[in-house]
């Protein structure tokens, strides 16, 4: 009737794997605020710098670009940099959850939802 709860130890490992998790997001926000991701716009005249949790550090602008060029460039350069930064949290998170040993359903899904992938 209850088939797969024959392996409680299983049960209880991953319920203090969970119990564990808030303080392990909470590590894994403080190190991603220390990562860096670099992208740059197709012209190659912007540079945005962000770090892992999704905030500018640092724009770079190179040349003469003005008004819509300007906005277009800062546009493609911030959302290339966002794109990496979703990519770097997303894999720190799937390598948080194998560390934990948590084998969670549709963790992969998830994770790919998060960085916009399909």
């Amino acid at each position: 009737m209850f088939k797969g709860l024959g392996n409680l130890g299983n049960i209880a490992s991953m319920v203090g794997a969970l119990q564990q998790l808030p303080d392990k997001m909470q590590e894994l926000n403080e190190r991603m605020k220390s990562e860096r991701v670099n992208a740059s716009s197709g012209c190659g005249t912007v540079h945005v710098s962000m770090n892992g949790v999704g905030h500018v550090e640092e724009v770079k602008i190179a040349g003469d670009l003005t008004g819509e060029n300007l906005e277009h460039a800062i546009r493609d350069a911030t959302n290339a940099a966002g794109a990496a930064a979703k990519q770097l949290y997303a894999e720190a998170m799937g390598q948080m959850a194998r560390d934990m040993d948590l084998n969670l359903p549709g963790i992969d899904n998830i994770l790919t939802n998060l960085t916009g992938g399909s």
